[in-house]
Formats: C-alpha cells, structure tokens, sequence
C-alpha cells in the first residue's frame, strides 16, 4: 500500500501511542514518528523488505498527543501471504521504550 496504516497493536503499544483501537488502526503508520524523523524510518523500512527483517531497529516515534518515546532493540519483518508481501510487522519490548 502506498500509505499503509497500522492494523494491530497490543495494549502496550495503544498506551506508548497514546490512542485507542479505532484510532490506531485507522492511522497512517508514517505518522508513528515525527517529519524529521520519516526518512530514517523510510530507509529502514527499505532494509526490511530487502533483507526480510531487523532486529536492531532503534529510533524515535511520537505519541497522538505530541510525547516523544525512544523505541530499543526491536525486530521488524516482512508479513507474507503465500508469496506476496503484504506488509510488515514489529515487536518490541515495553522496557525498551522510554519517554524522552
């Protein structure tokens, strides 16, 4: 998708979001970090469909009401059904978030 939204979130990501449900799953994920911050995300986004996951991922999103958290150590992967990718999915650990 050309601007995919989240379709999934455990609790814990719905409170570092600062949303509920409906909200987050209607978001686009672009907006999970700040403009500045876009082009890093796009680039390791790139990384994953290349390489088919990371598990170093560190960077910088920000919550809906403007909180800026770090996120540590967190593994991103390509989603498939069948042979078609169909998007991407991430798990981090709340203990490797801080709020900055």
């Amino acid at each position: 998708a050309e601007d995919p939204v989240f379709n999934y979130a455990s609790k814990a990501a719905l409170d570092l979001w600062e949303m509920d449900w409906e909200t987050f799953t209607s978001t686009p994920s672009r907006f999970s970090a700040e403009p500045d911050e876009r082009e890093a995300r796009a680039e390791l986004l790139r990384r994953v469909t290349e390489d088919g996951y990371v598990d170093d991922y560190c960077g910088v999103r920000i919550s809906s009401s403007g909180r800026r958290f770090e996120v540590r150590d967190a593994y991103v992967w390509n989603v498939y059904q069948g042979e078609e990718r169909v998007g991407q999915a991430a798990l981090f650990r709340r203990s490797g978030c801080k709020f900055l």
